[in-house]
């Protein structure tokens, strides 16, 4: 019984603390700010480095289940959301919205962000 006890204590406190973890953002972090038009005219060299970008603008359009369209004063993108990033404050087309996360060129299917977080800017 003991035992059991023990491993859904271990079982809640992995699943819960895992979502506790913060990025470094601070001197020496590889995030840029920038903009769509930035990002789209500097999509492979991005993508080849690595490069975490991070975007304020709003999220405009759901295509599919984890497929977005985020868009900013300069141009339009498409993002990429898993489950696991996405905010829990609700947010709407007209919420704005600041992402980070890494941009994935492709020749064929085009340049999408791969968003690692979303934060809902307050109004």
């Amino acid at each position: 019984m003991k035992t059991i006890k023990l491993i859904v204590a271990t079982l809640v406190f992995v699943v819960f603390g895992v979502s506790s973890y913060a990025q470094y953002t601070g001197p020496g972090a590889t995030t840029e700010k920038t903009t769509i038009k930035a990002v789209l005219a500097d999509a492979s060299k991005l993508d080849r480095n690595d490069t975490r970008v991070k975007l304020t603008g709003n999220i405009v359009e759901q295509i599919n289940n984890d497929t977005y369209w985020f868009k900013d004063e300069t141009g339009k993108i498409k993002i990429e959301i898993s489950k696991k990033h996405m905010p829990e404050t609700p947010f709407n087309e007209k919420s704005t919205v600041s992402i980070i996360g890494e941009v994935d060129y492709d020749l064929l299917e085009g340049t999408e962000i791969e968003v690692e977080q979303i934060v809902v800017d307050k109004p």
